[in-house]
């Protein structure tokens, strides 16, 4: 018999941990307005508070249900809140792996435009090489190809026209 009784005394202290994040949460803000503090660097600070309000702000009415619940019934309430503790580890490992992901993406995004610059400023300068002085516009690139054309030899004509390079 002590042995039930101890599971909802941890239980209620497994409760409680739960309802403290959110307290640890306001004075790490309280901390954050004050001018003696130095607050954390921004992105691990906002990153950081991202992942526990995400992890434990959908459980907070779960948590006021499990503390009515063992009020009311405690044999129900510590399989409940096993159950509820189960999806809560479950529910921060896919936070977590959602904030990640997320941070992922937007370093793929900034790869991504880096890329489109860099191919940009490659294709920039090559047709800037292609622009000839005396043919301004991509119809005088005919006239040069058929300038060219000439002074090929025929038997490099053939080798051209046959597509054995």
């Amino acid at each position: 018999m002590d042995s039930p009784n101890s599971w909802p005394d941890q239980e209620k202290q497994g409760e409680q941990q739960p309802n403290e994040f959110p307290i640890l949460n306001d004075n790490d803000h309280d901390l954050e307005s004050s001018d003696h503090v130095p607050p954390l660097p921004s992105p691990l600070q906002h990153e950081e508070v991202t992942r526990h309000t995400l992890a434990t702000e959908p459980f907070q009415p779960i948590l006021k249900v499990l503390a009515d619940l063992e009020r009311d019934n405690p044999k129900f309430a510590l399989p409940a809140a096993r159950l509820v503790g189960l999806y809560r580890r479950l529910w921060e490992s896919c936070v977590s792996k959602y904030i990640d992901v997320q941070k992922i993406d937007q370093s793929n995004e900034i790869l991504k435009e880096a890329g489109m610059e860099s191919s940009r400023v490659r294709l920039t300068s090559l047709l800037d090489d292609w622009n000839y002085p005396y043919c301004p516009n991509l119809a005088g690139l005919t006239d040069v190809a058929r300038e060219d054309a000439r002074e090929i030899t025929p038997h490099a004509k053939q080798v051209i026209y046959s597509g054995g390079f």
